[in-house]
């Protein structure tokens, strides 16, 4: 290989350097017009999350000649009935135990002051002066506290501000979330085709294969992951009823919302149930409760998950709860509520441009090192389940044959059950 010249080296590094800074600064630049705009991005994510619940209907739909644009309509009549029939359930409850809750907080603080009083003392250490419900009442009625009280409320004032710009973006959140994922579903196959009309003719199949991927796994996730909240809120209330816990529903409720981020719910869940069983002076319950906390957990992990989310992205919890906190960092909820699904299609593109650009392997082993596959059991309910490889397509309007999606001069995809 005959040696390159000096100049073209350094003509060649320069160009590097410059084309890294370029990418600095347009990603500088990307961040700024972002977080200009950021209100859109909150309910932008949850109309993505609709967009993937409800795109298996509509698909269903248009198989059986129903109009796209009706199967739509459709879809959010049924998701709506369903949020209808369960508000219609729930919310006398929540409202009754919030109610009973707001009475028995002050005892309840109480309750945590005294025990924090009664094992300072157990182990010798000194709180000082503790504040009880009764103490607060008085500084309150105090006269001379009364400025005290007003500098305190005048800094309640710029919270206030804050929580009315979070109800604000919650409303947003509500009313244009479902309008944007009514267009985003009407216009998903032409939007599906412009990106592959945008793409280079020779890199079109492997889009519409690296596509079809990220599709498959983001809507495993999300679809497995309001299942898997559902269960687990279902079963966390079921079992705060059987030992007569107060509040029952709304830990239970917390428990599955809270499910909904990675590794956070079931504890958090574990710890309210308990701290209100020991507040009731029943430590056999907690242990009890924690201890079916931790089953509900073992049964979401080993059974229902591997049955809802059958395609899924080997992540390790490191990089999970390292997600977490920097998508916590840098948007607050939304970067906990998309940290999971960034890094996840990251991970797809990025594994597949190593492994096929620099490793050498053919699309199939890329996918298949990277997404783990659980395959429906044989018998399910005792019923027969019949087994189909079917490889899932984000973009409908590539017709892409085996070797195509293979990738040149390489064994067509298979799916392999783990």
């Amino acid at each position: 290989m005959p040696d390159i010249p000096v100049t073209e080296r350094l003509r060649r590094s320069a160009l590097v350097i410059w084309a890294l800074i370029g990418a600095f600064v347009l990603a500088a630049v990307v961040l700024w017009l972002a977080a200009q705009v950021r209100i859109i991005w909150l309910p932008l994510v949850f109309a993505g999350g609709l967009v993937v619940i409800l795109n298996p209907i509509v698909r269903a739909l248009e198989r059986i000649a129903v109009p796209r644009a009706i199967g739509t309509l459709f879809g959010f009549v049924v998701m709506a009935a369903i949020l209808a029939a369960v508000g219609f359930l729930v919310v006398p409850a929540v409202r009754e135990q919030a109610t009973e809750f707001g009475s028995a907080l002050p005892g309840i603080y109480d309750q945590i002051v005294e025990f924090l009083r009664d094992s300072g003392q157990r182990f010798g250490i000194d709180l000082g002066p503790v504040w009880t419900s009764e103490t607060i009442r008085e500084w309150v009625q105090d006269p001379a506290n009364q400025q005290s009280i007003q500098e305190l409320i005048g800094g309640f004032g710029s919270g206030a501000g804050r929580l009315l710009a979070g109800i604000t973006e919650v409303v947003a959140v509500v009313g244009l979330a479902p309008v944007l994922a009514f267009y985003i579903l009407l216009d998903l196959p032409r939007t599906k085709a412009m990106v592959l009309e945008l793409s280079p003719p020779r890199l079109r199949d492997e889009v519409a294969y690296v596509g079809s991927q990220m599709g498959r796994a983001l809507g495993a996730f999300v679809r497995g992951q309001l299942l898997v909240a559902t269960f687990v809120g279902v079963l966390s209330a079921l079992a705060l009823l059987l030992f007569d816990l107060p509040f029952w529903l709304i830990i239970g409720i917390a428990t599955g919302l809270l499910n909904l981020v990675p590794l956070v719910g079931p504890f958090f869940g574990a710890a309210m149930a308990a701290t209100v069983a020991l507040l009731q002076a029943r430590p056999s319950v907690a242990v009890i409760i924690v201890l079916m906390f931790t089953l509900i957990q073992q049964i979401d992990n080993h059974v229902i998950t591997p049955l809802v989310q059958r395609t899924r992205v080997r992540l390790s919890p490191l990089v999970i709860v390292l997600a977490l906190i920097a998508g916590g960092s840098v948007a607050g909820l939304l970067g906990v509520v998309i940290a999971v699904p960034a890094v996840t299609m990251v991970r797809i593109v990025a594994g597949h441009v190593w492994r096929t650009r620099v490793l050498g392997e053919s699309w199939a082993e890329a996918s298949e090192k990277m997404l783990e596959t659980t395959e429906p059991p044989d018998r399910f309910l005792g019923r027969q389940v019949r087994r189909r490889d079917v490889q899932p397509r984000l973009f409908d309007t590539a017709e892409l044959g085996a070797e195509d999606l293979a990738g040149p001069d390489t064994p067509a995809p298979t799916t392999t059950a783990r």
